[in-house]
């Protein structure tokens, strides 16, 4: 058995790619990608998409966190994550789909939009490349990523408004928690992962701490998922 994740660090879809392989107990070997090999193509090489995560497994690679994830359980299907139930099956494909659609683009805004955190992320995000690329890198990535929440439509919004929507969120994710400790089922499935994932991007922030502090009962999730993930 041969796995190599091509990655990220700081993806949360590359997160969620090593949660399940965590969890799944399998063993694999990273590939950091650096932001010089982004500009010069290396990810066109990996996958016809270019996006990151890219799992090579037993020597065909896969893109796409919930592809890679969908081949996983059907190739080792032990600790399941998909319920065999339908509707609970359903139900995460929901969740995984409201954390990658929607919960991505406050992570993103939160770490590359605000002024006061572009700076840390910037340079995290280069953190792979050599001194001289790191230095370009961690001044143009953050105005990058912020083009792309600003097309998506979340970079066009004030902080307060984010915020406010973000308090929604959390709001509702700890109502559907009351009185459960999974999102969907009994156990742990990927909508946990898959939201976990997300929530921790944001909680990283001061902004997202800081909105998460008014909802334990969600940060008891998180720290469940944790320990079975992480």
């Amino acid at each position: 058995m041969s796995i190599i994740l091509h990655q990220f660090d700081m993806s949360p879809f590359c997160d969620k790619v090593r949660r399940v392989l965590k969890y799944k107990g399998l063993d694999y070997q990273t590939d950091n990608i650096t932001l010089q090999q982004v500009q010069f193509g290396y990810l066109k090489k990996l996958s016809p998409i270019g996006k990151l995560p890219v799992l090579s497994l037993n020597g065909t690679n896969i893109a796409d966190s919930s592809t890679i994830i969908a081949e996983l359980e059907r190739q080792y299907p032990e600790k399941p994550l998909l319920p065999a139930d339908k509707k609970q099956a359903a139900l995460v494909h929901f969740f995984e789909d409201w954390a990658d659609e929607s919960l991505y683009f406050n992570e993103l805004y939160l770490r590359f939009v605000v002024p006061s955190n572009r700076a840390q992320y910037g340079a995290l995000a280069a953190k792979e490349d050599n001194a001289l690329f790191a230095a370009i890198g961690k001044m143009v990535a953050p105005d990058m990523i912020a083009r792309q929440a600003n097309a998506q439509g979340i970079g066009r919004k004030s902080l307060a408004d984010v915020l406010s929507d973000l308090k929604k969120h959390f709001c509702c994710l700890s109502d559907w928690l009351d009185g459960q400790d999974y999102l969907v089922a009994d156990s742990l499935t990927l909508a946990d992962i898959a939201v976990a994932c997300q929530l921790d991007c944001i909680v990283a922030t001061p902004e997202g701490k800081g909105v998460a502090a008014d909802y334990p009962r969600v940060i008891e999730w998180l720290n469940r998922v944790a320990e079975k993930t992480l």
